[in-house]
């Protein structure tokens, strides 16, 4: 038997959430005021309860889940970021989170000292750092700028150097939280490369991603979370197959339920507004209006978004986005932009239509929302809310989107 590296025993953590959100004041001045005679409306909210795992040295585990299952926040429990609320964990080794990345880099900082300064608080002695500072700057592949300060840095670049820092110190536990975003393809191949290099030194890897095929590729077992809780542990086939039926069944649960039972289903954070214009449902469909999850590229796309109005005079603007699962905004349409054709009444069904998917291989997440003419005011807004997959057609693209295009050659 190998000895366990992480123990988790019926974890759970709790917070507060404060359901004033709607309200505005005019100043910071008046709203500090208002808050100190304010009586704030709370109700607890569990982001996980009862989680039990023994995830042994060497394994390479995985985490899977939608948005808000509570996924990055087990991660943080486990890394110490976040107290449990109830349960205990255990966790035997020097731990490496690649969670937060550059969360403890002070930005008027040289890339250079900002090493020795974040090596500090991980408690990295200094000789060790020095032994690796070489080693860290050339993987990153920044030693034009190490000595520049990292304010001056692009978003790309701070967190390559952040995640270099990281996995060189050898770790016993790597807690990876979709990092593999980070740089361009050689550089995310790169550091998968070494990631996984921990493995035959004995090292845990605890994986959260979106990533399906890679979840299904490196990891031995997989923790499927529904809304906080454990929905399935097992193979990583299983667990893939276990999410998408996870996905769907409560997609449909909403469509079957209307508002009513979706707002029963959770307080998210992922949905906010007045509710004056309100988002009941939406649905996915096909040329001939039949339900549909998954699509092929050049498909026939259509989101159905059902909705009931209190507005007497005023027509909303409906608006949607299309993401990858990295939340990478690849589409972000709105009435404004584009004439809403019909009658505009109280109880109503808007379709956004795509004649083309343009969309290759891949999840994809999909926000619906109302909002007033000006757009600062939020009737209903559901951002990522829902999930729709691509699936794959032989094509020898990359990429993300198809675009219409041609080659041509002239002799010179």
């Amino acid at each position: 038997m190998k000895e366990t590296a992480i123990r988790v025993s019926s974890v759970g953590i709790r917070f507060s959430l404060n359901l004033n959100g709607g309200a505005r004041l005019k100043s910071d001045g008046f709203k500090a005021l208002g808050a100190l005679f304010s009586r704030q409306k709370k109700r607890e909210f569990w982001a996980l309860r009862n989680i039990k795992l023994d995830i042994k040295k060497g394994e390479i585990f995985g985490v899977i889940g939608g948005n808000g299952a509570g996924k990055s926040t087990l991660l943080k429990i486990i890394a110490g970021i976040y107290p449990a609320t109830e349960g205990e964990i255990e966790v035997r080794g020097n731990i490496a989170p690649l969670i937060e990345l550059g969360a403890s880099f002070n930005p008027e900082l040289t890339g250079t000292e900002n090493i020795f300064f974040a090596g500090s608080l991980y408690r990295i002695p200094r000789k060790v750092i020095r032994e690796n500072f070489d080693r860290i700057v050339d993987f990153s592949e920044l030693r034009n700028f190490i000595n520049s300060p990292v304010k001056n840095y692009s978003s790309g670049m701070f967190l390559r150097l952040a995640f270099s820092m990281v996995i060189f110190f050898k770790p016993d536990i790597v807690l990876i939280d979709e990092v593999f975003s980070v740089g361009d393809e050689v550089f995310q191949q790169k550091s998968f490369e070494k990631i996984l290099s921990f493995r035959t030194e004995g090292a845990t890897i605890l994986l959260v991603s979106h990533d399906l095929n890679l979840i299904s590729q490196i990891c031995g077992r997989v923790l499927v979370l529904n809304r906080g809780v454990e929905s399935f542990l097992g193979p990583p086939e299983e667990a893939v197959k276990h999410y998408h039926h996870v996905i769907t069944s409560r997609e449909d649960a909403a469509i079957a339920t209307g508002a009513e039972g979706q707002q029963a289903a959770s307080i998210d954070s992922r949905r906010w507004g007045n509710r004056q214009v309100e988002i009941t449902s939406v649905r996915f469909v096909d040329e001939s209006g039949n339900a549909k999850h998954d699509f092929q590229t050049g498909d026939y796309f259509e989101a159905q978004i059902s909705y009931l109005s209190r507005l007497k005079d005023r027509r909303p603007v409906f608006g949607v986005a299309i993401s990858t699962v990295y939340k990478l905004l690849i589409y972000g349409p709105n009435t404004l932009e584009k004439e809403l054709k019909g009658e505009f009444k109280e109880k109503g069904l808007v379709r956004f239509i795509i004649p083309k998917l343009p969309l290759f291989e891949g999840d994809y997440l999909f926000s619906a929302a109302a909002y007033d003419s000006s757009l600062s005011q939020a009737y209903d807004h559901h951002e990522m809310m829902y999930h729709f997959r691509v699936l794959g057609y032989g094509a020898r693209e990359f990429g993300c989107v198809r675009i219409d295009s041609r080659w041509e050659i002239e002799s010179a």
